[in-house]
């Protein structure tokens, strides 16, 4: 069987169970995604890992024409996920949907970026467009006319896949905007020392979008992840001005970043002394959003492989062209 046309994986943390199958359940009707393979890579999160597995024994997919894996990371971070699944568990797909966890794709818009990467040849990446939330009309219209990447919902093509793992480049660790520094990256084909910015390389697909239950002001748990969001906003907004000194104007590949966010943004600090200063004293929440990503982490639980959970009755056969990661036999029950 040859490499699958269309892959996708979901990338979850703090979702709830309901929220997270709904995601998977999505995803997986999309008639792009049939005999493709669909991954869900929860990170930190054993409890949700544990749950949806239980679940899903339960038959809470029913039988998805995908091959479907859960699998459990210890380390609760989305850069480790991403760059898990890209390194070690992604199939060799011609066309990779990441989506969110509490997204649900909406029917055919796998389909819609499937064919985007086919009818665009120099794009290495192709982004759908969000319909829900406060800022999305907004946010729509903004990258409709100037182009980006939405987290929420983009796929990468064959050759960026093999570039991202053949330049070996990995999103740093404790990073919070995920999609800005990898369209950067993308733009610049990964190599901002040799090469132009061209915003051909990332497609914006507007009929491929998304549904998602929004925040209620009125829940309390609703208000205490806006606030948490808020604050992880004021760290995003020094990782953007980090990675552009460091893509744009030092010319550093995007492959020789720092480890992690925190010594990525010291870095800017220590290089740009006089605009760090203007910024922090812009902004209390600034200067405290610094102070909390420089407090001590441990990351060792990083080096520990993931685990695969659970796979859908499908088995890939000897001749699926898959990565040896991926190939983890379903654990005995």
């Amino acid at each position: 069987m040859n490499p699958p046309q269309v892959a996708a994986v979901i990338l979850s943390s703090r979702e709830s169970p309901d929220t997270l199958l709904g995601a998977m359940a999505a995803a997986a009707a999309d008639p792009a995604l049939r005999d493709g393979v669909l991954d869900v890579v929860v990170n930190g999160n054993r409890e949700l890992a544990e749950a949806c597995n239980a679940r899903l024994d339960k038959g809470a997919m029913g039988d998805p024409g995908a091959l479907v894996r859960l699998w459990f990371l210890p380390l609760g971070d989305k850069s480790h996920a991403w760059n898990t699944y890209v390194h070690e568990l992604w199939p060799d797909a011609a066309c990779t949907v990441f989506i969110d966890g509490y997204v649900r794709v909406a029917r055919g818009a796998l389909g819609i970026l499937h064919r985007g990467l086919a009818e665009a040849p120099e794009a290495l990446a192709v982004t759908g467009v969000p319909t829900v939330g406060h800022s999305a009309a907004r946010l729509r219209r903004e990258m409709v006319s100037g182009g980006g990447i939405h987290g929420n919902l983009y796929a990468l093509g064959r050759t960026a896949m093999d570039l991202v793992r053949c330049e070996g480049f990995r999103l740093p660790l404790g990073l919070y905007r995920t999609d800005p520094l990898l369209g950067a990256a993308l733009l610049f084909r990964l190599a901002p020392d040799s090469d132009t910015w061209d915003p051909r390389r990332i497609k914006v697909l507007p009929d491929a979008t998304w549904q998602f239950d929004p925040l209620r002001w009125w829940r309390a748990a609703d208000l205490v992840t806006q606030g948490r969001r808020l604050l992880r906003q004021r760290q995003g907004t020094l990782e953007n001005l980090a990675f552009r000194y460091q893509l744009c104007v030092a010319k550093l590949k995007p492959s020789a970043l720092s480890r992690t966010a925190a010594q990525m943004v010291d870095a800017w600090v220590e290089a740009c002394p006089a605009e760090a200063g203007q910024v922090l004293r812009w902004s209390p929440l600034l200067d405290h959003a610094l102070r909390r990503l420089r407090r001590p982490r441990d990351w060792s639980s990083a080096d520990l492989p993931a685990k695969l959970l659970w796979q859908s009755g499908r088995t890939p056969s000897t001749g699926d062209n898959l990565h040896a990661g991926a190939l983890a036999p379903a654990p005995s029950r």
